[in-house]
């Protein structure tokens, strides 16, 4: 089929699809961009200019078909911070960074690593973004104007001690911009021409209406200017570069993460397959080219996605339509946006905040291990109360630690004492009054790392005081063995040797087997018959039965 073809056919079965859904789209990302961007502590238009070349490159570039990329809430803390401490300039390098690190990401096929990343850490991480987002539009939902502060307890200590200057017409505006959101769904869904218009647009048209013509005194959005998106260089100072690399690679982090827990949803949305190197590429070249042109870190959105799939998207293009019709908004309409009232975006963003704050998820950990809650509550309030760079780290480094614990938890050895001892291996051993004398045979069960020494060293001490010559290590159940494992089994079996006794090794799992084999001194001690492997330990035992002293 020609490229004449395809367009044409394109234009016949999916344009006004796709038009329909960039544009309802585009309506729901227009509030949003300007709210996160003020969250965020920058100017309105540069959220504007992000959901407009996010989206754009984005749905060009990236993996995930129905993906809308934007500013989101999950990256206005983050953003803020770096702000907060670093300035507009070395947010834009953090965010340029951020993109260099999601396309080396996309590049080492590192996509499908992400969902490694336990779901308490996630959970706690993103519950306490709710939280501060929630605390960060106080402000606003009371009418202060007050600056922005670093950490939440300055917030609400900010708010309440100004809560005698509270602004009531802003107050209203906030409750009614709550119980609309809340209630117009509803109204509008038995509605058959209404019930495709988002309760954001009508909310907001309401408020701007309500604020322009009645001249209310409340805290506005301000000038947005309605210019093209200009390049401008960044400062790529190197102390500055240094200084902003960890948020950058929280930065980096957190959009991956939301990326492609989105092309997940969308993918059970549409019955899809996205590809999640290619997205996690997508996001990369996107947030490389915003900072040149002041637009903020950007990653995709849920909702937006959602919506733009629930109005009937059927190719890449309807995100690129949503940025046209974002930019037609802002050449067109920015003088009208900026008479949208603070109080407005602030219940916009409290509502998105309560979403992300998943009640059932966290009672659904705390039911099942005390471990991950502690992962999860330890995050949150790491999240909440320290700054974001830290709390992921921490949670991270908690959940590697409980892994840890749990792997180690894990190991056992165990000795024929307990299993049956009519049947098979103790069956064999009991028959034979040498075998019975001369061979102990131990089970170890779960995998054979470093974490899991101390478990090994006590346990085979405990039971080597027995002393019989010749000691059978049965590892069928040891699924992998690291560089620690096999030093601490090279020494355990030079030692017995010392000692005049001999180690078999029966049941070696193949990935086990490649281990002690890439070691040159244990295949060594293999070769020169130091230790003998077996296929199985029936095997071991005829062979030291049959041969009486082992053939030693």
């Amino acid at each position: 089929m020609t490229t004449e073809h395809k367009i044409k056919k394109y234009f016949e079965e999916s344009f006004l699809s796709d038009l329909k859904a960039g544009f309802i789209t585009a309506v729901v990302a227009l509030p949003l961009a300007i709210a996160f961007a003020l969250a965020s502590g920058v100017e309105p238009v540069m959220g504007l200019y992000t959901a407009i070349i996010a989206g754009a490159l984005v749905s060009s570039f990236g993996g995930s078909r129905y993906s809308i990329s934007g500013p989101t809430g999950a990256m206005t803390v983050i953003i803020l911070s770096t702000v907060n401490t670093h300035g507009v300039e070395g947010l834009l390098l953090a965010g340029c960074l951020a993109g260099i690190f999601q396309i080396l990401f996309g590049i080492m096929n590192l996509g499908k690593v992400v969902k490694y990343i336990p779901l308490p850490v996630i959970s706690g991480f993103t519950s306490g973004i709710g939280v501060i987002i929630l605390i960060g539009q106080l402000s606003n939902s009371f009418g202060l104007v007050l600056p922005a502060r670093e950490h939440v307890w300055e917030t609400v200590y900010d708010v309440f001690a100004a809560l005698g200057m509270a602004n009531t017409t802003a107050v209203l505006l906030f409750g009614g911009t709550i119980v609309l959101m809340l209630l117009l769904p509803r109204i509008l869904s038995g509605s058959r021409y209404l019930n495709n218009v988002p309760a954001s647009i009508v909310t907001l048209i309401i408020s701007v209406v309500l604020t322009y013509y009645f001249h209310l005194e409340v805290p506005i959005v301000g000038d947005i200017p309605g210019n093209i998106p200009q390049f401008h260089m960044l400062n790529f100072d190197l102390e500055l570069l240094y200084a902003v690399l960890p948020a950058a690679f929280t930065i980096a982090l957190l959009g991956t993460i939301e990326s492609l827990l989105c092309a997940v949803v969308c993918d059970a949305m549409t019955t899809t397959k996205h590809n999640s190197n290619r997205e996690l590429i997508g996001q990369g070249i996107a947030n490389v080219l915003l900072p040149f042109f002041a637009g903020i870190p950007a990653t995709a959105a849920i909702a937006r996605s959602a919506v733009n799939i629930r109005e009937g998207a059927r190719t890449r293009m309807s995100g690129i339509i949503h940025s046209l019709i974002l930019f037609a908004i802002l050449i067109f309409f920015g003088p009208i946006a900026r008479y949208i009232p603070k109080a407005y975006l602030a219940g916009i963003l409290i509502l998105v905040s309560i979403k992300m704050i998943n009640i059932e998820e966290i009672r659904t950990t705390m039911r099942i291990s005390k471990m991950d809650t502690f992962v999860l509550l330890s995050t949150f309030a790491l999240t909440v109360l320290t700054d974001l760079v830290f709390a992921i780290q921490a949670g991270m480094f908690l959940s590697i630690i409980l892994l840890f614990i749990r792997l180690t938890n894990m190991i056992d050895i165990h000795t024929m004492e307990n299993y049956d001892p009519s049947e098979g291996i103790n069956a064999t051993i009991l028959s034979d009054p040498y075998l019975h004398d001369n061979v102990a045979v131990y089970t170890i069960n779960g995998p054979f790392f470093f974490g899991a020494m101390n478990v090994f060293e006590h346990k085979v001490d405990e039971q080597i005081n027995m002393r019989k010559k010749h000691v059978v290590i049965r590892m069928r159940y040891v699924p992998f063995i690291d560089t620690t494992g096999i030093e601490r089994l090279k020494s355990f079996i030079l030692n017995r040797n010392k000692l005049g006794d001999h180690v078999y090794l029966t049941s070696v799992q193949p990935e086990v087997m490649t281990a002690i084999n890439s070691d040159t001194a244990l295949s060594e001690m293999v070769k020169e018959n130091e230790v003998l492997i077996f296929q199985r330990t029936q095997e071991a035992l005829v062979y030291l039965s049959s041969s009486g002293e082992g053939g030693r």
